[in-house]
């Protein structure tokens, strides 16, 4: 079963996220912000998660900046930015950093859940 970690500073966001993933078969895992991300997640470990699902602006440590860091660190799992922004240019998103898509706010589940679907058989756990 693969493994997803949300981050977002919303509770509402990560519990509607948590039970649609794991409705649909993933085993989740969530955190608060990017500095929680990068404190949890060891780039060199085996077992860490299939898959970031990271919101683009958070306090603390935004999804972009976590995901910069781990991935400076060598972390090549793929990661999906979740933001507001229609636009991801508008969201000042980096083309460095390896990002896998883009799911903006709104929510679309069904989207998601192909997007998450598709990025997990890649990566099989």
């Amino acid at each position: 079963m693969p493994t997803v970690l949300i981050a977002d500073d919303s509770e509402t966001i990560l519990l509607l996220l948590r039970t649609r993933l794991e409705l649909a078969g993933y085993k989740v895992e969530t955190a608060a912000d990017g500095q929680e991300v990068t404190e949890r997640v060891d780039p060199s470990a085996e077992g860490g998660p299939d898959l970031l699902l990271l919101d683009a602006m958070m306090p603390r440590k935004s999804g972009i900046d976590a995901l910069r860091e781990l991935r400076a660190a060598g972390l090549r799992t793929p990661a999906l930015i979740v933001s507001a922004h229609q636009d991801p240019s508008d969201a000042d998103t980096p083309t460095d950093l390896e990002i896998s898509g883009f799911v903006t706010k709104p929510i679309d589940f069904d989207m998601l859940l192909d997007a998450v679907a598709e990025l997990t058989a890649k990566n099989p756990a």
